[in-house]
């Protein structure tokens, strides 16, 4: 069978940092530690979820392990190898004629559905028939609108779009209890499961928008072995007894992944040649609860008026429930009163107060959010309508992030004494390890425990003081190497981070990378290659050039998209229009373009398939092409870029136009590469969000820096899963991001032996005894594939 070998060069370190160091030295001829190195990593850097979906759900659980196999240099002339799969098995990886395949699990955390997890075990009618038959219920309910013909790589024989032709994920490919969705066709259990490789496509599925049929939504870049979406939940199989008894500290947020090569067939360990011991790495999977409890399970959210809550909450405190627990099942019962009453909906229509069931008390289904509103990071493309009370006009629901993220800003913005909202870390989670509660940023009533002082002094969570952005130590015990600025970036560092500046800096807060700005910049870029930043961008430029070309002031380029504030009016509520803060969900804001598509006679030119289902043309994937070099087709009249927000109801929420990039603050090479093989999640001429973007011989950007909100080196009080995680892979015990000597043999500088005095060269200076120059060569010279696999 052939493997397709990569030789990877420098699998070495950039550094997302904000402090100035250098790099140390190591040992003559350092040598990899390991035989093989297995990263792992996963798609979002934090995922926060429920675990009960009795009631409602806003997020399902899905937690994927991604990993790539790295066969370490074996001499000093000799290349790491990123293995790859048989292809005829995408579970057997290939090291020559040696057959293995890649085990994975997490430590003390097997199983979820039961005492951890209710999601396979609520009905939920499916089928909208009125029963209840086999796999009916909320687990498979929740992602129908994804959809395949015949495999998880985009095969479609017929050429088709036609629903007839379409096998529904959670109904023709029911979703296996403690599975991933992607169900048979790449079994992703809980317990006893090995990684899929996802080849040369990736793992792909369909999913239909309001102007397109078979929009393709690829789960996994190509490339990568994983496990598909895992239900994880943060307790450990020793920490339940009786579900209803669970507290807060009973939360593990930094869940202990696990990879382990063993041999085909036997399923026995490989052993490494150094350690002698069996080659198996750890890696965190992140998954948290979110704080709505803290305001929606008291008055502070529901005043006098919304009362039911207090019910649901003597019925479970009655039957034994901890606080913790009967107060979430309260919080669920009052938004979706207060929904009711605002929204007029009719979801507590027959709820029953009086009941005893202990299954759901609402006299209906779950009430599934995505069902009504378009939610992009799930692949719900359309949102229903509403009548407008007022003129009786049929309205486009808003989209999920973006209804929740504007009322409670506008109602809750929690502002500490520089004005940055709390609201991020108050309701997003923010739990520890240690099982403690002490200076959380959200008090038990929802107020904000820094309201006086400054929401980075809260002890940790899935942002704060957690990783490399708002780790102070970073320079300590991390690979120690610049932060290769741009004017943003320098700008962050001076203002607001101010770690490296001998300030006492406390880093980045979650608005100065989740703003506007972020779309502003993106809609800007037409790049050749985006490593090298060739092509067209504002980000290389002055922040007065960066204002001029955005439309702004200096003053309100600073205070509304860089580090944008709270302006509170006089009911203590955030104010649209002049909080930087809220105009990031604003709906009269810039969305930016998601392609160009045909004309005809004035308007879109579209086709309909035999269900009526129209689809646009499009012309390119990339809108910021002069229009004129493309060729129309027969009808077409004409051609135009047109914004996401013209073909998603979910608009640029959580997709790479929508989302944080490291070339906001970074400067070249130190950035993402372009999308394109994960279009319309991103885009060619565009960064790619990290998550989707790969560099050096293939390797995802995550392989050496970790995922977004953990990147390396974490602060070891927070996050000790990733903080052990990459002293793993750098001999010289050093907490991440990985160095070239995690895969290369090297020289006292750190540089591989493999690098030549004439080949290997950057800015005109040979890169052989300078490791910083090394790790710029390696970034500038990353293959600019969008994603896809390197061919050499």
């Amino acid at each position: 069978m052939f493997v397709n070998k990569i030789k990877v060069w420098f699998a070495g370190t950039l550094l997302c940092a904000f402090a100035i160091g250098t790099a140390s030295a190591v040992p003559e001829a350092t040598k990899p530690k390991n035989d093989y190195n297995i990263t792992i990593n996963y798609e979002l850097g934090m995922h926060c979820t429920g675990f009960d979906f009795s009631y409602c759900c806003v997020l399902p659980p899905y937690n994927s392990v991604q990993s790539q196999v790295i066969k370490t240099s074996t001499g000093p002339n000799k290349f790491p190898e990123l293995l790859e799969a048989d292809k005829n098995d995408p579970t057997v990886l290939l090291d020559g004629k040696k057959r293995f395949r890649l085990a994975y699990g997490h430590i003390d955390n097997t199983f979820s559905e039961g005492s951890k997890l209710k999601y396979w075990d609520v009905p939920y009618d499916v089928n909208g028939d009125g029963k209840y038959s086999a796999n009916e219920n909320v687990a498979n309910a929740y992602f129908t609108h994804l959809y395949v013909y015949k495999d998880l790589k985009g095969t479609n024989p017929k050429g088709t779009s036609a629903d007839k032709e379409k096998l529904f994920v959670g109904i023709q490919v029911p979703i296996p209890r403690d599975n991933g969705p992607a169900g048979a066709a790449a079994p992703s259990p809980m317990k006893n499961g090995h990684l899929h490789y996802t080849g040369e496509k990736g793992t792909m599925v369909y999913t239909k928008s309001p102007v397109l049929d078979n929009v393709p939504i690829l789960l996994t870049n190509p490339g990568i072995w994983d496990a598909l979406g895992l239900p994880l939940t943060p307790f450990n199989d020793r920490s339940v007894q009786d579900p209803l008894t669970l507290t807060e500290a009973d939360i593990q947020p930094f869940q202990e992944g696990w990879v382990s090569l063993v041999h085909e067939k036997t399923g026995a360990p490989v052993i490494d040649s150094h350690s002698g011991k069996p080659v198996r790495f750890v890696g965190t999977n992140p998954i948290d609860i979110p704080n709505c409890a803290n305001c929606h399970s008291n008055k502070t959210a529901n005043g006098d008026k919304f009362t039911l809550y207090k019910q649901e909450r003597e019925f479970w405190k009655g039957l034994g429930a901890s606080d913790w627990i009967a107060n979430l099942k309260a919080t669920s019962v009052s938004i979706l009163e207060m929904h009711d009453d605002r929204a007029g909906t009719s979801f507590m229509k027959n709820y029953n107060p009086n009941s005893r069931s202990l299954d759901n008390r609402l006299g209906r289904d779950p009430v599934l959010c995505q069902k009504c509103h378009a939610d992009n990071v799930i692949g719900v493309l359309s949102s229903k309508t509403y009548k407008d009370p007022k003129t009786g006009a049929d309205m486009i629901i808003s989209p999920l992030t973006q209804a929740m993220h504007t009322v409670h800003q506008t109602k809750a913005p929690l502002p500490d004494s520089y004005g940055r909202t709390a609201s991020c870390q108050g309701c997003h989670p923010a739990h520890r390890q240690d099982g403690k509660m002490e200076q959380y940023p959200i008090t038990a009533d929802g107020k904000n425990a820094y309201e006086k002082s400054d929401n980075r002094d809260a002890s940790g969570g899935c942002y704060v003081g957690r990783d490399v952005h708002a780790n102070p130590n970073k320079d300590r015990d991390g690979a120690e190497s610049p932060e290769h600025l741009n004017s943003i970036g320098k700008w962050m560092q001076s203002n607001v981070s101010k770690i490296g500046t001998k300030e006492g800096g406390k880093g980045l807060w979650c608005t100065n990378c989740h703003n506007q700005l972020t779309r502003e910049l993106y809609q800007r870029d037409n790049l050749t290659n985006a490593f090298k930043q060739t092509g067209s961008t504002i980000r290389n430029k002055p922040l007065e050039e960066i204002a001029k070309a955005v439309g702004v002031s200096m003053d309100d380029l600073k205070n509304k998209y860089l580090d944008p504030k709270v302006v509170l009016n006089a009911k203590g509520e955030d104010t649209p229009g002049s909080s930087g803060i809220l105009e990031t969900w604003a709906a009269k804001r810039l969305v930016p373009d998601i392609a160009v598509i045909a004309l005809k006679d004035g308007g879109p030119m579209v086709s309909k398939d035999e269900d009526g289902d129209i689809s646009v043309s499009i012309l390119s994937a990339n809108p910021a092409v002069d229009v004129k070099t493309l060729k129309l087709p027969a009808g077409a009249t004409g051609a135009t870029a047109v914004p996401y927000d013209a073909a998603t109801h979910g608009r640029d929420y959580w997709l790479s136009p929508g989302a944080p990039h490291c070339a906001d603050c970074h400067a070249a090479p130190y950035v993402e590469g372009q999308g394109g093989a994960a279009y319309p999640i991103n885009q060619p001429g565009k960064y790619s969000v990290m998550r989707y973007s790969k560099g050096h011989a293939g390797l995802s950007c995550q392989a050496c820096h970790e995922s977004t909100h953990g990147l390396y080196p974490v602060t070891p009080t927070t996050d000790v899963t990733s903080y052990k995680q990459a002293a793993q892979y750098n001999p010289d015990g050093s907490h991440g991001p990985l160095k070239c000597a995690s895969c290369h043999e090297t020289n006292k500088a750190g540089v591989p032996l493999i690098a030549k005095k004439k080949e290997h060269v950057w800015d005109g200076k040979p890169i052989l005894n300078d490791f910083e120059l090394a790790v710029t060569w390696m970034h500038g010279s990353a293959k600019d594939l969008g994603g896809a696999i390197p061919k050499d």
